[in-house]
């Protein structure tokens, strides 16, 4: 006798299938003594140290690879950070003053003399760097993990008496005892004036010279970045106009390597 099958239940399994995805989904909550916001060189430099204590520590980076600033920063790809290669001297204390761009460890085949030969590298050898900096010594670092929220909440077993609470976009919380935020300052200054809203900001401006072809072009400031931008375009431009809030400061005499070095 031929056996009768059920009749198919279409809503039972579209149920059963919204419960395994809704399960595949949920956030969770995960404990750390310790938080580093941002895999650049900071965030990956203290992680290194984090690592060889042994510590238990997250390196939380929103982009998918460390030192994400630098695949886009600066605009020219032309670092100022020099690298410095022979000095004459054998003391590697001496030695790492003239080498801007090495994180420190205890492996010497990570300085960043073997990553480039020139005096002031190219960007993408930074990003190249850090990212192999990062795999060298097995750095806990969560990618595509984007902070969007942290707060403190009261903790009596903490040994500061709270806990930071991060949470990130697919909805989870990490919860640490120290919180080391190593973003950086990324975010543009950007002037408010009458007319401001006409003028392009270093992080949007073309970088082909050929875009100002016979134009006089006006640049606010005069960092390292105006330096950069007009340096780039004076072949092709008519004029270059730089306006600056005070006198230039250049870093070989003022000693801040935050002043002018271009």
């Amino acid at each position: 006798m031929p056996m009768k099958l059920a009749p198919f239940q279409p809503t039972l399994c579209c149920l059963l299938a919204l419960l395994v995805h809704a399960n595949g989904a949920a956030s969770s909550s995960i404990a750390k003594d310790f938080c580093v916001v941002g895999a650049g060189p900071s965030g990956l430099q203290m992680g290194y140290y984090l690592e060889q204590s042994r510590r238990d520590y997250v390196i939380l980076e929103r982009s998918g690879a460390p030192g994400h600033f630098f695949a886009v920063y600066p605009r020219h790809r032309k670092l100022i950070s020099i690298n410095k290669r022979h000095t004459g001297k054998r003391n590697k204390e001496f030695n790492l003053r003239h080498d801007w761009n090495s994180l420190l460890s205890h492996d010497e085949t990570m300085l960043f003399r073997h990553y480039s030969r020139d005096f002031f590298p190219h960007a993408d050898d930074m990003v190249r760097y850090l990212s192999d900096y990062a795999k060298r010594f097995r750095l806990n670092v969560r990618y595509n993990t984007n902070v969007t929220e942290i707060r403190a909440t009261a903790d009596s077993s903490a040994w500061n008496g709270h806990r930071f609470v991060l949470g990130d976009q697919s909805g989870n919380e990490w919860r640490c005892q120290v919180l080391l935020v190593a973003t950086g300052m990324w975010l543009p200054r950007v002037p408010r004036f009458i007319g401001s809203e006409l003028v392009e900001g270093y992080e949007n401006v073309s970088v082909n010279p050929s875009d100002f072809e016979g134009q006089s072009v006006l640049i606010l400031g005069r960092g390292n970045s105006a330096f950069e931008t007009a340096d780039n375009i004076m072949g092709s431009t008519n004029l270059v106009h730089m306006l600056g809030r005070s006198h230039l400061r250049l870093s070989w005499a003022t000693h801040y390597v935050g002043d002018l070095r271009s």
